[in-house]
């Protein structure tokens, strides 16, 4: 079932449990289209090695050959160390997911958030509360969470490779 977003009109949620939060991340992800774009501190909350959202990623990326995931964290131990199905990802699709890490001014951000093309994002203002907005169809609050991630993916570097050697 693919959804019509032309005719949509944006929608605010009031989140308030992590769970929730989680309902709205596998939610996005469903309803992505082209890209995807996470941003959080090490993605130990967001469950994305679970075997549900690992399939919703890959389902995603198996979606369209130009389909993109970016992913945007502070610290990369916890997908280096307790991610294996992540990582499997990122080899396998090397060439559209890509996963960095911040640095400078980006590295102090507080809040978390995943943006699906420019048009859906659920977002937490305050990482370790557990309180969080998800809107669906809103251009204008999603251009400016796409240009904050442009702004954290400027200062970030490449982090996680597809191989343990990083070549």
């Amino acid at each position: 079932m693919t959804e019509d977003t032309s005719r949509s009109q944006p929608e605010r949620l009031l989140l308030s449990t992590r769970r929730e939060y989680l309902e709205a991340l596998a939610r996005l992800i469903g309803l992505a289209r082209r890209e995807l774009r996470i941003f959080d501190p090490d993605c130990s909350e967001l469950k994305l090695d679970s075997p549900q959202t690992h399939e919703l990623l890959r389902a995603f990326l198996l979606r369209h050959r130009d389909n993109r995931l970016y992913i945007a964290v502070h610290g990369t131990d916890y997908v280096r160390n307790y991610s294996p199905r992540l990582l499997a990802l990122l080899r396998q699709f090397s060439d559209r997911m890509f996963i960095h890490q911040t640095q400078a001014d980006a590295a102090r951000a507080q809040d978390s958030f995943v943006l699906a093309d420019k048009l859906h994002l659920v977002r937490r203002p305050v990482q370790a509360q557990p309180r969080a907005a998800l809107r669906l169809h809103d251009e204008q609050e999603s251009q400016g969470i796409y240009l904050r991630f442009s702004e954290i993916w400027d200062s970030s570097f490449p982090a996680v490779s597809a191989t343990t050697s990083g070549l």
